[in-house]
């Protein structure tokens, strides 16, 4: 008899065992998260991650704190990420097409890896770039832009916002790719390298379309080609580097959102039907291209695939250009 009670006490506690950990599965999240910004605010990645998590944190009941934690070119708040508890409460939006990808090989002691250390949950939205002159540049199309750089070797400058920073290795790319040779300028920010390409100090600069839109609008800056494998929505009027007759050339931006490495795939697969819920918003939608992003969904397997395309392919630009940030 004590037997059977026993059995039976034993059975109903596994039944209950059962719905108790279904319900803590499906109660994520049960507290806020913490999204990092590896940047300073008011930069796109900022603006287009409050924009995507506002939308999300009015859907799953939860608050979604953004934090800024700029410094080293992203790489603080990377690690800060790379460090936190793997639960699920902890997010940074980084870009595996340009730094992310290429500090692999830039900064070969750095505390993290992208591979390694983190999961991607999904890519939201991509950001176009063009090959931006200024305007005292007597080149209005970028056969003209060539032909002239290569009359003068070495003496085109180019800005970006730091040696190895993705204006300076999209820089590097661009001049393999169309047989030049050209100086690089670097920044501690865009704005300084702004006033020197509008007054003519330096000739180039291969930045993210938003960044230098308005000038270009105006007519204060030109658009020779768009750096990626289609025009921009907000340049129609200007070519792709390959329509123009030099081969394919992307220097886009990427927006994917990772978690630290064994965050549980419920937390993640959770995550990543809200964004692409949040992507269906036509709402949403208006407001991230408004602040210059295209929507663009990848999934976890898409962004390791890109990952993975882009730390080679870095690595071979590195190395064939002698790029080193040792002293940085």
């Amino acid at each position: 008899m004590r037997r059977t009670i026993f059995r039976a006490i034993l059975l109903a506690l596994t039944l209950c065992a059962g719905p108790l950990a279904s319900a803590g599965a499906a109660a994520y999240p049960e507290r806020p998260i913490h999204v990092i910004v590896p940047y300073a605010g008011a930069g796109t990645t900022d603006i287009a991650s409050r924009i995507l998590f506002d939308r999300i944190a009015r859907t799953i009941g939860q608050p979604i704190v953004i934090e800024n934690r700029p410094g080293a070119g992203g790489n603080i708040g990377l690690d800060q990420a790379a460090k936190a508890q793997p639960d699920g409460y902890t997010l940074v939006v980084a870009d595996p097409m340009t730094s992310f990808s290429a500090n692999v090989t830039l900064l070969p002691s750095l505390g993290f890896n992208p591979l390694k250390d983190f999961v991607p949950v999904a890519n939201f939205g991509s950001t176009g770039a063009a090959i931006i002159v200024a305007p005292s540049l007597p080149a209005r199309t970028l056969a003209e832009f060539v032909a002239l750089a290569k009359r003068r070797p070495g003496q085109l400058l180019y800005g970006s916002t730091g040696v190895g920073s993705p204006g300076h290795l999209n820089g590097e790319v661009f001049a393999r790719l169309v047989g030049i040779e050209a100086v690089h300028v670097p920044y501690r920010n865009g704005g300084q390298g702004t006033t020197d390409l509008l007054a003519g100090r330096i000739h180039f600069w291969i930045a993210q379309i938003p960044t230098r839109l308005d000038q270009v609008r105006s007519g204060k800056l030109r658009a020779l080609a768009v750096a990626g494998s289609e025009r921009s929505p907000d340049l129609p009027d200007v070519p792709t580097v390959r329509e123009a007759g030099f081969g394919d050339f992307d220097a886009s931006s990427d927006y994917a959102v990772f978690a630290p490495a064994g965050t549980p795939r419920e937390a993640i697969d959770k995550l990543h039907a809200e964004i692409r819920a949040a992507l269906q918003d036509p709402s949403l939608v208006a407001k991230l291209k408004a602040a210059g992003l295209e929507p663009k969904l990848m999934d976890s397997a898409q962004v390791t695939k890109v990952l993975q395309d882009q730390i080679a392919r870095w690595a071979d630009v590195i190395k064939a250009a002698h790029i080193s940030v040792t002293g940085q």
